[in-house]
C-alpha cells in the first residue's frame, strides 16, 4: 500500500524511519505520473514486507520537493534509515525497479524480496 506523504510528515516518516522507505513525487495532472502510479503500487505489494512507499503531490507540497531536489516527476527516492541511497528520475517500469531495489537490498546484505 502507498500511503500519502506531506511537509508536515516527512521527517517523521521518512528521515527519522529505521529500514527502507520509498517516496514518490507525483503530480496529478501529469500523465507520466498517472502511468506510473500502479507500478508503485505493484512495488509496494511486491515489497510489503521490506520496503514503506509514500507518495508526495508535488504540487500540493512545492517545499518538500524542492527540499528534497526534485527536477521532475515521477521521481521516486528510496532511504535506509533515513538517508537517500538511491534515486530514479522518470517513469521507469516496474520490472526495471523492482531489479534495482533487489540489487540494493542484496547489496546491504539483505535477503532478496519473496
Amino acid at each position: 500500500m502507498v500511503r500519502a506523504l506531506n511537509d508536515h510528515g516527512f521527517s517523521e516518516s521518512v528521515l527519522e524511519a529505521a529500514g527502507y522507505v520509498g517516496v514518490a513525487f507525483l503530480d496529478y495532472f501529469s500523465i507520466p505520473c498517472d502511468h506510473f502510479r500502479p507500478e508503485l503500487e505493484a512495488l509496494a505489494d511486491r515489497f510489503s514486507e521490506k520496503v514503506r512507499f509514500f507518495q508526495v503531490d508535488a504540487s500540493e507540497s512545492p517545499s518538500l520537493a524542492e527540499y528534497v531536489h526534485v527536477e521532475a516527476v515521477p521521481t521516486l527516492v528510496l532511504y535506509r534509515d533515513g538517508e537517500e541511497i538511491s534515486r530514479y528520475e522518470g517513469p521507469y517500469s516496474r520490472e526495471a525497479l523492482q531489479e534495482r531495489i533487489e540489487s540494493i537490498m542484496r547489496e546491504a546484505g539483505h535477503n532478496r524480496a519473496s
